[in-house]
């Protein structure tokens, strides 16, 4: 099967040369071997639906320019191209196999499903318009009738392969500790701070000295809360009523010109390391719950004003498996690995019960 589309499907690379400056041999060559072909060629049969060099080769196209792109010699590309052909022709008789399966049991996919893709193409892609839909299929070689069973397929495809991941889904915590034991190394910390962050700028009419005065007020308030209605109103600052003794975050929410202030000016866990010097150096000194005086930076003519404060820390070493961010990354990762073992195994199923014939 290899060499037979290796040779077959070089072709693509004569339509990838067409509108280009002139390529290196291979091309003239891929252009010679496909005309040598003289007529499209089935490359399997999957459960009596055949496979075409053109089911490849519509896969591939658009890929072409990549796979040349990322190699050096005529060699590689050669290879390559291959290899992607392979590698298609396998995708595409495993999608046929589910497909099969999904006839051959009693289950039957409602036509207002397809219906209702279909609707929702023309709606979104071409404003409602049918006949701009319909000219579409054409310029693209198809027909309604053929784009209706592509949806078909795709829909019973898609729906094949999610109860297999349903399936799959769970995972319990003796899986997770195995996981964390056996790639514990992939948990190691270096020491990290939970931080909040308010970031003032200097305003339009303000002089350097006053945007100092402000973000020093700021800082005075944050650590004195009941300071922090009257800087407010001080500071004509809007919002919504803020119920309670308020914070770092509601301040931080209404008042800082950074990224973080629709987040009441959470910047997450940080590496203490990886952070600007002068902010790991003030964070060092202090500790859990405090905030910082004011630290300026020089950004262009105007002077910016950081005021953080230390939400908690992580000392350096293993993560713990209990961890809710650790916790979350293994279940992703146990999930992702047990639905893949549980796909190929019915994939491998399927391959058993239809027949599959490469050609």
């Amino acid at each position: 099967m290899k060499s037979f589309l290796l040779s077959s499907l070089l072709a693509l690379t004569a339509a990838f040369a067409c509108g280009q400056v002139k390529q290196p041999t291979l091309e003239e060559a891929a252009a010679k071997r496909w005309s040598e072909m003289h007529s499209d060629r089935i490359a399997a049969d999957a459960d009596g639906t055949g496979i075409t060099l053109s089911d490849i080769r519509k896969q591939i196209d658009p890929i072409v320019g990549q796979i040349r792109a990322g190699t050096k010699t005529d060699a590689e590309f050669d290879k390559a191209l291959g290899t992607a052909a392979e590698e298609t022709l396998k995708s595409i008789t495993e999608r046929q196999l589910v497909i099969a399966e999904f006839h051959a049991s009693t289950a039957k996919l409602p036509s207002s499903y397809i219906d209702a893709d279909i609707e929702e193409t023309i709606r979104r892609d071409f404003n409602g318009d049918r006949n701009r839909f319909v000219a579409s299929l054409r310029a693209a070689g198809t027909t309604p009738l053929a784009y209706r069973k592509f949806i078909e397929d795709r829909i019973i495809f898609e729906y094949m392969v999610g109860q297999i991941r349903k399936a799959a889904w769970d995972v319990n915590p003796g899986k997770i500790q195995e996981y964390y034991d056996k790639n514990k190394a992939d948990f190691v910390r270096k020491e990290q701070v939970k931080l909040r962050q308010i970031t003032l700028t200097q305003g339009a009419a303000e002089k350097p000295e006053e945007t100092a005065a402000r973000a020093a007020a700021w800082s005075d308030a944050l650590r004195h809360p009941e300071k922090i209605p009257a800087t407010l109103e001080r500071y004509k600052v809007g919002g919504k009523k803020i119920v309670g003794t308020p914070g770092f975050a509601d301040v931080a929410a209404r008042i800082s010109t950074d990224d973080f202030a629709s987040k009441g000016g959470d910047a997450g866990w940080r590496n203490l390391e990886d952070l600007n010097e002068t902010v790991t150096a003030k964070l060092k000194t202090l500790k859990v719950g405090e905030i910082s005086d004011p630290l300026k930076f020089d950004v262009g003519s105007s002077p910016i004003y950081v005021i953080v404060s230390r939400e908690a820390e992580r000392p350096k070493g293993y993560a713990p498996v209990s961890d809710p961010e650790v916790m979350a990354e293994i279940e992703g990762k146990v999930r992702q690995i047990g639905m893949k073992i549980a796909i190929q195994a019915w994939i491998d199923d399927l391959r058993s019960k239809h027949h599959v014939q490469l050609r």
